[in-house]
């Protein structure tokens, strides 16, 4: 069963439904628009694991594929005013002077991909020759990554992303050597224009009295390596899909009556990238969705079922219209994701350059299967023509 009928499946059941994440840890899967906005919005909602009964209990399996998530000292798991210091030494690094500074860089690098495709005469896995190497390059430019050094880095984000076919020894092994590369890059002296970016704004920090520890400051790249790069390859890949499977809508883009703000903010209710994340837990007791949730239960955070959420405006389809529905796509609230505005710009230019080289792009057979990922919901292939 794939992600979407999961959460088909699940939403059948009600807005709030037990559920069991893999590697036998019973949660709650919140599935509901209005319940997920509540999860993610209310302070009775924390994220530290420190929250979580079964953890403190002892009834969490010590392999649980999760585990290095929880264990990692960044903002996606930390509350109050750990998360406010976490999250403000990576902000400016998205402000709008930042992003708009990336822009030429992620024009030049949908360019060059463009070039390097031709759908015309063969088809073209867009996922694998457009949408990933495209965040991987806006992902090294994000992260400062010197030109010579991005065939390793490239090499590093493939590793991981195959790391479920992985022994367990193989892949503590790429951990190391992902950390390793990670301290090497907040060790390195900054280069022309870097002194203003992520790294450089991490490493500050990590040097000041205060402000991040070394370990923070890399778990915090981990992060924005992790986030940043799989959940952009996926958005850009639904949201082409979501236009190829609604020709109708993709012809009232392509003559001008939909703007690609309104196509990505569509797409990304429609199918977001992200299926759900662990986790939040409800400091006392609660009621949430008709649910006696107790306090320290875990509460999936299912973002593309709750996007798609019957008991609002949208629900299950594709519709574009003037301004775009609201959406979670990118949380909501203290956690909202930092990188939403370079997402965004990616998405944009990225779909207006690609139909406007090939307006008359079509599916080459059926999508690919969904990935096997615990969080990330996309396709491993997008065969077109044009």
């Amino acid at each position: 069963m794939d992600l979407r009928e999961q959460a088909r499946v699940l939403r059948a059941h009600g807005s709030v439904v037990p559920a069991r994440w893999p590697g036998g840890v019973d949660c709650w899967a919140v599935v509901g628009y209005a319940e997920l906005e509540a999860a993610l919005t209310r302070p009775l909602f924390a994220r530290s694991p420190a929250h979580w009964r079964a953890l403190r209990d002892g009834e969490i399996p010590a392999d649980w594929p999760m585990t290095d998530h929880l264990n990692r000292q960044w903002m996606l798991t930390a509350d109050g005013a750990d998360h406010t210091r976490l999250r403000r030494v990576a902000a400016g690094a998205f402000a709008p002077r930042r992003v708009k500074a990336l822009a030429p860089a992620v024009t030049g690098a949908v360019g060059r991909l463009l070039d390097g495709i031709d759908p015309i005469t063969q088809p073209v896995d867009l996922s694998a020759e457009f949408a990933l190497p495209l965040a991987l390059d806006v992902l090294c430019s994000l992260l400062a990554v010197p030109h010579e050094e991005r065939p390793r880095a490239t090499s590093l984000v493939f590793r991981a992303l195959s790391r479920a076919a992985l022994t367990p020894q193989e892949s503590r092994l790429l951990s190391a050597e992902i950390r390793a590369y990670l301290d090497h890059l907040l060790e390195r002296p900054a280069g022309p224009g870097e002194a203003d970016g992520l790294v450089a704004a991490l490493k500050e920090s990590a040097d000041s009295d205060g402000g991040l520890s070394p370990r923070e400051a890399r778990d915090t790249l981990w992060l924005f390596l992790a986030a940043g790069f799989d959940t952009t390859v996926a958005a850009l890949v639904n949201a082409v899909r979501a236009l190829l499977e609604h020709p109708r809508e993709l012809a009232r883009v392509l003559g001008g009556a939909v703007a690609w703000d309104e196509v990505v903010e569509e797409s990304l209710r429609y199918d977001a990238s992200v299926f759900a994340l662990p986790f939040a837990f409800p400091r006392e007791d609660v009621t949430l969705g008709g649910q006696r949730i107790g306090a320290g239960d875990a509460l999936l955070l299912c973002y593309s079922a709750a996007n798609r959420d019957t008991c609002r405006d949208g629900g299950g389809a594709f519709r574009l219209t003037k301004g775009g529905g609201p959406h979670l796509a990118f949380g909501r609230g203290p956690h909202f994701c930092l990188g939403a505005p370079l997402a965004r710009l990616q998405l944009r230019t990225a779909l207006s350059a690609l139909f406007t080289r090939f307006p008359t792009l079509r599916l080459a057979g059926a999508p690919g299967v969904p990935t096997s990922s615990l969080t990330i919901n996309t396709i491993s292939s997008l065969l077109v023509s044009a």
